[in-house]
């Protein structure tokens, strides 16, 4: 889906950008490289739990997934195109303005998000996606 974007970080500390590796001292991730941040949140979706269901005009989200899984669904109201994706520990997503998403908890899950813009409570709109 156009304005989707999903990848898993690469599991090395020897490439410039974003990327995670483990060593004796624990789990080390770089969720953001050389990107402006406005706005930046942390939570928690317990399993059998939903997050999201809505979309906003001006602000692009990026999430990265800590731990969990989660199963997560894209609409574009404009198309009616749809996407479904599990989401998994070390994914990182990035959502495009205009883009519905909603998560549903597989496991309890934590992710972190974040945008250029700022948090804007207005900028939400709510959407049927349809679950």
């Amino acid at each position: 889906m156009e304005r989707v974007f999903i990848e898993t970080l690469p599991e090395t500390k020897e490439v410039d950008g974003a990327k995670r590796w483990t060593d004796e001292k624990g789990e080390f991730v770089q969720i953001s490289y050389r990107e402006d941040i406005g706005h930046i949140a942390f939570f928690e979706l317990c399993k059998g739990q939903v997050r999201a269901g809505h979309y906003h005009e001006r602000k692009e989200e990026v999430f990265y997934v800590v731990g969990g899984r989660i199963k997560a669904i894209f609409v574009d109201p404009q198309t009616g195109e749809k996407m479904t994706s599990i989401l998994e520990k070390g994914m990182k997503i990035r959502v495009g303005t205009r883009i519905g998403h909603h998560f549903f908890g597989i496991e309890d899950s934590l992710a972190v998000e974040y945008s250029p813009q700022y948090y804007d409570k207005t900028d939400t709109r709510k959407i049927d996606m349809g679950e």
